[in-house]
């Protein structure tokens, strides 16, 4: 990826987790980049590709930490405990002004989005339950297809509720 593209991406991540990517325009990104509108015009089509593009380099951005993880040869309890890590350290950067404007504006981005994000964490939990029950940690007759489907449930539809809650997990300041 070119590096003044690199540059736009950044940017536009930045402005949508401080205002929202409904209130964020193409001038403010290319004032943010420093960049006529229509040098911005060359990297993107329009703003919903913008956005497209945004939320793909931050979902391999994403996904290559979690990656980093299954590479470091842990075992496979050390592997959740890193994993949770990182969820956490993630949560703590979620915008809930992104989420609300993908799910209110653009459904489609947020639902593919969603539906990309499921089928990581299933499978890196499926991957982490047959790990577990190699290497003797896991108990060898645990219903590997419900629990990683809880999982999914839990880390990517956010379920809140009375018992459990992400504010738990997350700094506020």
């Amino acid at each position: 990826m070119d590096e003044s593209f690199k540059k736009v991406i950044q940017s536009s991540i930045d402005l949508f987790r401080k205002f929202g990517v409904k209130r964020v325009t193409m001038d403010d990104i290319a004032r943010e980049c420093m960049i006529s509108k229509k040098t911005l015009y060359k990297y993107v089509n329009d703003k919903i590709d913008l956005i497209k593009q945004a939320i793909q380099f931050e979902y391999k951005r994403q996904s290559s930490k979690f990656s980093a993880i299954s590479d470091k040869g842990l075992n496979a309890v050390e592997e959740v405990f890193e994993l949770h890590k990182n969820l956490i350290k993630l949560m703590e950067k979620h915008s809930h002004v992104i989420e609300y404007d993908l799910t209110k504006y653009y459904p489609v981005i947020q639902r593919n989005l969603l539906e990309k994000r499921a089928k990581q964490v299933y499978k890196m939990m499926i991957e982490n339950l047959k790990k577990g029950i190699e290497e003797g940690l896991y108990y060898d007759d645990i219903d590997i297809e419900l629990i990683a489907k809880q999982r999914v449930i839990f880390q990517v539809q956010r379920i809140e509720n009375s018992i459990v809650s992400y504010k738990e997990f997350t700094n506020p300041y």
